[in-house]
């Protein structure tokens, strides 16, 4: 379903609620149409009036329509042959404002079901005569072409007022084949090759790995991180909520070759991370870690190659600085290879820091001097940062994952 809305205008922007004809050309009918109903309106009720057309829709029940959702309606159906019938409503405000011009006894309290036989003469009246004038720019049944759209109705609301300070409202529900639209054509003034060099800026996820909470707390530089979850021909296009796999073409430099069993072992080892130290529960816990690509751009060429599942090369990528990310808080920065067909990442900088890390750096740069004497009511005054000591671009104690 869809429809649109213009209040006093004509109607110049369609807002889609479904793609149901949403493409036909309404810019020769609408004219037209507001011109015929004026005609018809000014002619048989004798008094100057406007035309607008507020919405339209394709809805099956009218009353969709929030224009019209509390409006009642005086309605009359108009059958040709066995083809499905026009039908105009005449909204409640309508049928009061141009009964009362001509009756001038219409009570105040007036209501639809209150109508005498001669106003509702006079009202079926209008509605045939309304039908002749629109019949005369509309496809009659027999030249109207069958289509799986014939069992819809095009509902035009119409805004139709005798004054400026009142807007009353007319339904028009016309069976869209015998509307004489158009499909519009649409040109293409690009095509993607035109934008293919041009850069975007995407998150790539490299992989994910299980690791403990004592791995995370004891990383260090140099430490090698194996992605359990990732391959060396695959990684992931991150977008908000969605995820796209795509392939890749193996960086030959990344991959680290093992001289022996032994070799592998001891690098093994490393990743691994084993500290001979006592465990408790805490520590054994798992929490995941996750790798990705800083702020890579891409061309729109690479990103369409990605969505065609095509290999993509994306050279110097791998040259990017990768992070590693626990809760989607960074804990260490590193740079990429591949081991046995899944990618590592090798540890150059580390931004966790334990309190007892901290002091014990502090010890250092600034060793203790022999304490002065000072009153018991003066209260220590804090001391200035040292400048020689190095400021983490970020930090985070492993206890930011507790909760």
């Amino acid at each position: 379903m869809w429809g649109f809305y213009s209040l006093k205008t004509d109607v110049l922007v369609l807002k889609k609620k479904k793609n149901i004809f949403y493409n036909l050309n309404f810019d020769a009918f609408f004219p037209q149409l507001r011109e015929t109903v004026k005609n018809a309106v000014e002619k048989y009720w004798e008094l100057e009036s406007s035309v607008y057309i507020q919405a339209i829709n394709d809805f099956r029940e009218i009353r969709q329509e929030s224009l019209v959702k509390n409006l009642d309606f005086f309605s009359s159906q108009i059958k040709v042959d066995k083809h499905k019938p026009v039908i105009i409503r005449l909204g409640k405000n309508f049928v009061e404002q141009y009964l009362n011009s001509t009756l001038e006894d219409s009570p105040p309290d007036f209501k639809l079901s209150s109508l005498t036989p001669l106003e509702i003469k006079i009202l079926n009246n209008f509605a045939e005569f309304l039908y002749k004038k629109i019949n005369e720019i509309i496809l009659s049944p027999k030249v109207a072409k069958i289509s799986e759209k014939s069992e819809k109705n095009l509902n035009l609301i119409l805004g139709i007022s005798s004054r400026s300070d009142f807007l009353a409202q007319v339904v028009l529900s016309i069976p869209i084949d015998r509307i004489p639209l158009e499909e519009i054509e649409f040109a293409t003034n690009f095509n993607d090759e035109d934008f293919a060099a041009s850069n975007v800026t995407t998150r790539i996820r490299i992989g994910r790995s299980k690791i403990t909470v004592e791995d995370l707390k004891n990383l260090q530089k140099e430490d090698i991180v194996l992605l359990e979850d990732s391959s060396a021909v695959n990684l992931v296009l991150v977008s908000g909520a969605l995820e796209q796999k795509f392939k890749v073409k193996v960086n030959p430099d990344l991959i680290m070759n093992f001289d022996n069993e032994e070799e592998e072992n001891d690098i093994q080892q490393q990743i691994n991370n084993e500290v001979a130290m006592e465990k408790n529960l805490w520590d054994d816990i798992q929490i995941e870690i996750s790798a990705e690509f800083d702020k890579v751009k891409m061309t729109l060429g690479e990103l369409k190659q990605i969505t065609k599942g095509q290999i993509v090369d994306l050279g110097s990528v791998f040259n990017n600085e990768i992070s590693l990310y626990v809760e989607n808080k960074k804990v260490a920065k590193g740079e990429l290879l591949i081991i046995n067909d899944k990618y590592a990442i090798k540890l150059n900088e580390v931004l966790s820091s334990s309190k007892s890390e901290t002091q014990e750096t502090k010890e250092v740069e600034n060793p203790q001097k022999e304490p002065q004497p000072q009153p018991q009511e003066q209260e220590q005054q804090p001391q200035a940062p040292n400048e020689t000591q190095e400021v983490e671009d970020e930090e985070f104690d492993y206890s930011d994952f507790e909760k």
